[in-house]
């Protein structure tokens, strides 16, 4: 199944910069580029709102109404913010349906591997493929219910759908199983010996046990006082 598409109206921007681009996003636009099929790169701005809907409903391909035009597009980057919650830029390239294209989707691991104490990890997110816009997948897909212990998956194992062609290195890993040690838990610590010495504190004035008088330091001798004659 290929990727599904939207409606995207854009409008042309004549001011570009930093001060503009953050005046665009209060006003709950995002600033974007189209570029593509030898044209001219044009600077334009699309709903926030209408973007982000789409993302969520994972739609990468759009016909783009820009004035009287309209282009089938390809949301190539999609740039956030630091906290990763607002977008502040946009890339759409103009695409022809009866044209390869090259670009990344995503891997999707299919399946629970039935593995005690062990850790599915999926080492790669995305490959690199082409195909024809129509055949743009939404995801390959990777059935790893079946692993073993220490197995491993590398991209030669996937298999890509009808008029795909996988570019990314056919040797990659994407994803391993790997068995978890058991914690071994340590034995209890040895209680103290009774015995045992208490560091000296510095500075500490030890308390005179009950009964006990403390020893008076030795006076010098008082010198005899001669008699007078």
């Amino acid at each position: 199944m290929g990727l599904a598409t939207e409606t995207l109206n854009a409008k042309k921007r004549e001011a570009t910069g930093t001060r503009a681009c953050k005046r665009l996003r209060t006003e709950g636009q995002v600033p974007a580029v189209l570029y593509g099929l030898k044209e001219a790169t044009t600077h334009i701005q699309v709903s926030a709102e209408e973007l982000e809907t789409a993302l969520r409903r994972r739609t990468r391909m759009f016909e783009l109404h820009l004035g009287m035009k309209k282009d089938v597009v390809l949301l190539k980057e999609v740039q956030y913010d630091s906290f990763g919650d607002e977008i502040v830029h946009a890339d759409f390239m103009r695409i022809a349906m009866d044209q390869a294209i090259t670009l990344e989707v995503p891997i999707q691991l299919k399946g629970a591997p039935k593995v005690e104490h062990a850790v599915l990890q999926q080492t790669l997110a995305n490959v690199e493929i082409e195909c024809l816009p129509k055949d743009i997948p939404e995801a390959i897909v990777a059935v790893v219910a079946d692993m073993k212990e220490g197995d491993s998956r590398s991209v030669k194992q996937l298999q890509a759908p009808p008029g795909v062609k996988i570019l990314t290195d056919p040797d990659v890993i994407f994803a391993t199983l790997t068995t978890i040690a058991e914690e071994v838990v340590a034995p209890a610590a040895a209680p103290a010996e009774a015995a045992a010495v208490e560091p000296e504190v510095i500075g500490r004035k030890e308390k005179l046990e009950e009964g006990e008088e403390a020893e008076e330091e030795a006076a010098p001798p008082k010198k005899e006082e001669k008699k007078k004659e």
